[in-house]
């Protein structure tokens, strides 16, 4: 039988609950119990237990070996964690955090995960069906991972998204409401679009150029969980 892939779940540092994510893991151990041995999951505030091994907060040292290690990678919709997927040429599965079921402070991560969807960066799973089909792919060997990006495309990248996430915060709540509106009465991407990367292309592996130089969402210097980008960035 061949060896299960390493899948690293990560939900950041924010002292919300994920407990949606980890449940929606849970439930595909459930039925893939043959798989447990290959998931690690970071579960933050999480009330929900793993049904794998995980833990709940790791320093940046052991964050950066588990994602080394990692053949797929999982988080949620902070620019930080999606670009430290990026640095190690992953495409990742995202799931964003959204604030009806208290995971955030507002939807801004479910617009902006669009937006990289859009531009074919992320797989996006906004539901257990997506993430499930997403895994079931990786169990199966058939989840390619993108181009590695070198550090300055990487840079650039997070500039680039930092600047959208700023353009969707800084809109009032109605502005918000009217753009979430929009995409109801277009077309929000689903399991299809998300699974197109696995297809191929969208994605190519080059890291879209930033609109201006933008250091909001870089690390300071130095070393441990306490020099990890803030809730909501990771």
């Amino acid at each position: 039988m061949p060896t299960p892939p390493r899948v690293v779940v990560t939900v950041g540092t924010d002292h919300h609950q994920f407990d949606r994510l980890i449940g929606w893991v849970n439930d595909w151990l459930g039925q893939h119990p043959e798989m447990a041995g290959g998931l690690f999951v970071q579960s933050g505030a999480a009330s929900l237990t793993p049904a794998c091994p995980g833990q709940r907060f790791l320093t940046a040292g052991q964050l950066d070996a588990e994602l080394d290690a990692a053949d797929v990678v999982v988080c949620h919709g902070g620019p930080g964690s999606i670009a430290d997927a990026w640095s190690r040429g992953h495409l990742p599965i995202v799931v964003p955090r959204l604030r009806k079921y208290g995971e955030v402070v507002d939807d801004h991560q479910v617009d902006f995960c669009v937006k990289l969807a859009e531009l074919g960066r992320v797989r996006l799973a906004l539901t257990g069906a997506d993430l499930s089909a997403f895994l079931d792919n990786a169990a199966r060997g058939s989840l390619p991972r993108v181009a590695r990006a070198d550090d300055a495309a990487v840079e650039a990248a997070i500039g680039r998204f930092a600047a959208l996430v700023d353009e969707l915060v800084s809109r009032t709540p109605r502005q918000r409401r009217r753009l979430r509106w929009a995409r109801r009465t277009s077309r929000l991407p689903g399991r299809d679009d998300g699974l197109a990367a696995v297809n191929g292309s969208p994605a190519t592996g080059r890291v879209p150029p930033p609109p201006r130089p933008w250091r909001a969402f870089m690390p300071p210097t130095g070393s441990g969980p306490t020099t990890r980008p803030k809730e909501e960035t990771e």
